[in-house]
């Protein structure tokens, strides 16, 4: 019996251990989405490489907007401050923004604020548009609000801060106006120079009021959300550009490269009493199909009108999967075992392992 050199048997090992290309794995993952008649725009990525298409419907304006992403992105830049010994999560924001006029400025800090436990007003108890179908406020119709935050963001509290979790628009609005108080800049500019340019991440911009929001979602009744001022959403919901943009921010974010490890560490810490919320994004740990051990997920979601996101790290996987949907998806929730979601994240993180 011919033995061969253990030198080529562990080289055969390793090769048939090798994960395949992107390609594949995108390919793999798109066919989930597929079969869940998913339309919209589908990235696979690991640390240092991307694959994307459109899936379901391929054409339509490259400009997409981030939603709730933005509040992940902002996120980031507090914790970029916190390297450079300009904030503390836990310093009541008056300290740094004694100008701002929000409830319990002398006690809430940003580590609420990017919880969502601040107990501030929430812009989602704003009135509704003539059609029913969105805040007036955010309605191109209605008259542009005047700079600075939301003027609901200003009122009573709502709850004392620290008592309860609340999703809420006007945490992340009250967060922009810290950093650019703290940093003399504004929210745009600091965007730009902090994380755009550096990261290469051509065409990603903060809207404004007024703005071409790139390309519009589809409401469940098939008509379009165009009527949707993206750009008034500021901090809280914003940024847009191409999908490939987003890819360069979470492969950055997934390699280290955009704050200490331990100021990474404190970000992603998922609070199970708040629902594994971290700051401005969630981390949990759920079972998918084809892994053998549960996988830890860093999640960012978001919708505007019919315009839905999903932006997913695995860091022990090291790879990533953005989904934007144009129109309403079953994306459904991957703790339950089922959907879209779970779907899409065991194709890319499971199958090829």
């Amino acid at each position: 019996m011919t033995r061969l050199p253990a030198l080529f048997v562990m080289a055969a090992l390793t090769m048939a251990a090798a994960p395949p290309p992107l390609a594949t794995i995108w390919a793999d993952t798109a066919a989930a989405a597929r079969k869940a008649d998913f339309h919209g725009h589908l990235i696979v990525a690991d640390a240092t490489a991307a694959h994307g298409e459109d899936v379901g419907n391929s054409t339509g304006p490259a400009l997409w907007r981030w939603v709730s992403v933005s509040k992940q992105i902002v996120a980031t830049l507090v914790m970029q401050e916190v390297d450079r010994g300009k904030v503390t999560l836990d310093t009541p924001i008056r300290t740094y923004a004694p100008n701002l006029q929000v409830a319990n400025a002398d006690i809430v800090t940003l580590r609420q604020l990017l919880q969502h436990t601040s107990g501030l007003p929430n812009v989602e108890d704003g009135p509704m548009n003539k059609a029913g179908t969105t805040l007036a406020l955010f309605d191109r119709s209605t008259p542009a609000p005047g700079p600075g935050i939301n003027a609901i963001c200003r009122g009573p509290a709502k709850a004392a801060p620290g008592v309860r979790f609340e999703y809420n628009d006007c945490d992340t609005e009250v967060v922009g106006a810290v950093l650019e108080a703290v940093t003399g800049r504004p929210l745009e500019t600091l965007l730009s120079q902090q994380l755009f340019a550096p990261l290469g991440m051509t065409g990603a911009r903060l809207l404004k009021a007024g703005d071409d929001a790139g390309r519009p979602g589809l409401l469940p009744d098939g008509t379009s959300d165009d009527y949707i001022d993206v750009g008034r959403f500021g901090a809280a919901g914003a940024v847009a550009g191409p999908p490939a943009a987003l890819a360069r921010f979470d492969q950055a974010l997934l390699a280290g490269r955009l704050m200490t490890p331990a100021s990474r560490a404190e970000m992603w810490k998922g609070d199970r009493q708040y629902g594994f919320a971290a700051l401005g994004q969630w981390v949990y740990t759920v079972p998918l199909a084809g892994c053998a051990e549960p996988v830890e997920l860093v999640e960012r979601r978001g919708g505007i009108g019919g315009v839905e996101i999903r932006n997913v790290i695995a860091p022990a996987k090291g790879r990533i999967v953005i989904a934007f949907a144009d129109r309403p998806a079953a994306f459904g929730e991957p703790w339950q075992g089922k959907g879209l979601t779970y779907d899409l994240l065991s194709a890319a993180f499971c199958k090829a392992n």
